[in-house]
């Protein structure tokens, strides 16, 4: 996604994209390891700064990004966890096919009787920022404020 927006659509002021140098966290994960996965991003977020009623909101980020690198992707991924000054950066990439017009995806809730198409638009909806890249890997990568209360 192209677009740096918060879940009220209002603009935010724009983390780093890319991950820096260091981070709290680089996990690889496939099918099978999104327990592993999420115990690892709750242990890192926390140590982080993150408030424990913030807790359940970036797990559903990190796993609804997870799926979509297993499922739409290489079906596994890479997720990396920092945190830029009052934002806590979630990022996602995978080697899959790519997608076309990522600053399109999950804009609009998908229709009731799809199977498929909810996941960004969650993340779109309870994120401080998301911004989707894709090129020979596709890379999600969002901030959450570490203040905010639970969207």
């Amino acid at each position: 996604m192209s677009r740096d927006e918060g879940s009220n659509g209002a603009p935010a002021s724009p983390g780093p994209l890319h991950a820096p140098s260091e981070v709290a966290l680089e996990q690889q994960f496939a099918p099978g390891g999104l327990y592993a996965l999420r115990a690892a991003v709750a242990a890192h977020a926390t140590e982080l700064g993150l408030p424990e009623r913030s807790l359940p909101r970036v797990l559903l980020v990190a796993t609804e990004l997870a799926t979509n690198a297993i499922r739409h992707g290489a079906g596994s991924g890479t997720l990396r966890l920092w945190r830029t000054g009052e934002l806590l950066m979630v990022q996602v990439v995978d080697a899959g096919p790519g997608i076309a017009r990522p600053d399109r995806l999950g804009i609009r809730p998908a229709p009731l009787g799809s199977r498929a198409g909810r996941g960004l638009w969650i993340v779109r909806q309870i994120c401080d920022q998301v911004h989707i890249t894709a090129g020979p890997t596709t890379t999600v990568t969002i901030g959450i404020h570490l203040g905010a209360p639970p969207g």
